[in-house]
């Protein structure tokens, strides 16, 4: 079908699917700054666009329903190079960090000013509760909206941004503004969503519903017919290579304890199945014509549990060593199942997996039963957190390309070249021939040091 409506200012003809939505419909257009970090949930905000003088998430309508309409853009605020008074103000005040929000928040900064020119604190927080913000606290958008304000009444801001120190230096305690805020908060090309290119292939991933369990038996026959699939990727035809997914030091301190795929999953969620198609739409069709058959396993879900006589081994994988191996290890090795993999330690790590024990260390000051004796009094308690994820707005996401003799990454990553030597480990390329890409990262507070 086709759509006919405005895209800031101008009028646009698109043809698109039934079920197309508006996101997808203005990314086509070239508009990168509208951009998806909910999967098209609808409650990050990160696709908010305003249509018909109204936010709404583009995400959630369909392109169909834009017919008629008046859309803005968060591309629409900048002219050129020049940034909007809203733009300057949230760079000037500090807001524009991992910024992959940023651009719809300036956008509705821009469309509440217009509105109510003296916005009041209630205002700026009632517009931006339909989006959410991660790494900047809000007094920072309030201040942005004060110093908005300020210069469209006198061209000059009157608030103090921050406090400035140590007048004989340049740099070191002034207020600067973010080198890369520009193009940030204005969504110029700067994730690697934006470094895509058109006709590239999408992959989407099959995962375990169980806790603890084997695969005894997967059929991709039927998924390899359908449209579109590239290949597809298991624990029958991964590399039969161990690495670990931690980008840490190296030599790498914990152990080489999985493969790409497995033949044992160990977490609801785990990897099953690779699937790469010429569509996302035709990958996911493709994930449910594969039957995987499993021995499912006594589940483990607490330390106690882990810990207790008898416990289920998680990891019960033959033990090697790259230094330092222990005397025993053929007999400690024993009767291991294949289908567990391997657990390469690069050094001794005082580990026992058979006892669920990953790696221990052991360390003591003074005497703590003297200390218990003399005490008034002796508490004893357990304390337990909950788990927990960064959440970072921008998923974790990779573009992969080879260009002449070269893989080329683009990566959201906070650990570039520990990703480029896992992947030639990996891949069995040596790591001249990888060229990794750290695009902006929007957010990722460590968890993006995982391979």
């Amino acid at each position: 079908m086709i759509v006919r409506c405005i895209v800031n200012g101008k009028e646009v003809e698109k043809r698109v699917a039934p079920h197309e939505t508006l996101r997808s419909m203005l990314l086509s257009l070239g508009h990168f700054a509208v951009r998806d970090s909910d999967d098209g949930e609808g409650f990050v905000g990160s696709d908010t666009v305003i249509f018909n003088d109204r936010p709404i998430y583009s995400n959630l309508m369909l392109a169909a329903e834009a017919g008629g309409g008046n859309i803005r853009t968060p591309d629409s605020l900048a002219q050129g190079a020049q940034l909007n008074v809203v733009q300057e103000a949230m760079i000037d005040a500090g807001v524009v960090q991992s910024a992959y929000n940023a651009p719809a928040a300036a956008l509705l900064l821009t469309w509440l000013l217009e509105r109510k020119p003296n916005a009041t604190r209630a205002d700026v927080a009632e517009v931006l509760s339909g989006i959410f913000i991660r790494d900047a606290g809000y007094e920072h958008y309030y201040l942005a909206v004060e110093l908005a304000k300020e210069k469209m009444k006198s061209g000059q801001y009157s608030s103090t941004i921050a406090p400035e120190f140590r007048e004989h230096l340049k740099y070191v305690g002034k207020v600067k503004p973010k080198v890369d805020g520009r193009q940030l908060v204005a969504g110029w090309k700067s994730f690697v969503e934006d470094r895509v290119e058109p006709g590239a292939c999408a992959m989407v991933l099959l995962r375990s519903p169980h806790a603890h369990a084997y695969i005894t038996k997967i059929d991709i026959s039927e998924a390899e017919k359908m449209p579109g699939v590239v290949t597809i990727i298991t624990a029958a035809n991964c590399p039969d290579v161990f690495y670990m997914s931690a980008g840490q030091g190296n030599p790498e301190p914990s152990p080489y304890d999985r493969r790409l795929f497995n033949w044992k999953v160990r977490h609801v969620g785990d990897r099953v199945a690779a699937i790469v198609a010429e569509t996302e739409e035709q990958a996911i069709a493709a994930r449910e014509k594969i039957k995987v058959e499993y021995e499912v396993l006594q589940p483990v879900f607490t330390v106690e549990e882990a810990m207790a006589e008898g416990a289920p081994i998680i990891q019960n994988g033959a033990a090697e060593y790259l230094s330092g191996e222990p005397e025993g290890l053929a007999e400690y090795n024993k009767g291991v199942d294949p289908r567990e993999g391997k657990i390469i330690y690069p050094f001794p790590l005082h580990a026992d997996n058979r006892k669920n024990i990953a790696s221990s260390a052991k360390g003591a000051i003074g005497d703590i039963e003297k200390g218990f004796g003399e005490a008034d009094e002796v508490i004893e308690r357990t304390y337990q957190t909950s788990q927990i994820q960064c959440t970072p707005l921008e998923v974790h996401l990779c573009y992969t390309k080879i260009d002449n003799d070269r893989l080329v990454i683009h990566a959201s990553t906070q650990v570039p070249f520990h990703t480029r030597r896992i992947v030639a480990r990996v891949c069995g390329i040596p790591e001249n021939k990888i060229r990794v890409i750290k695009e902006k990262v929007g957010g990722g507070y460590g968890s993006k040091q995982d391979i």
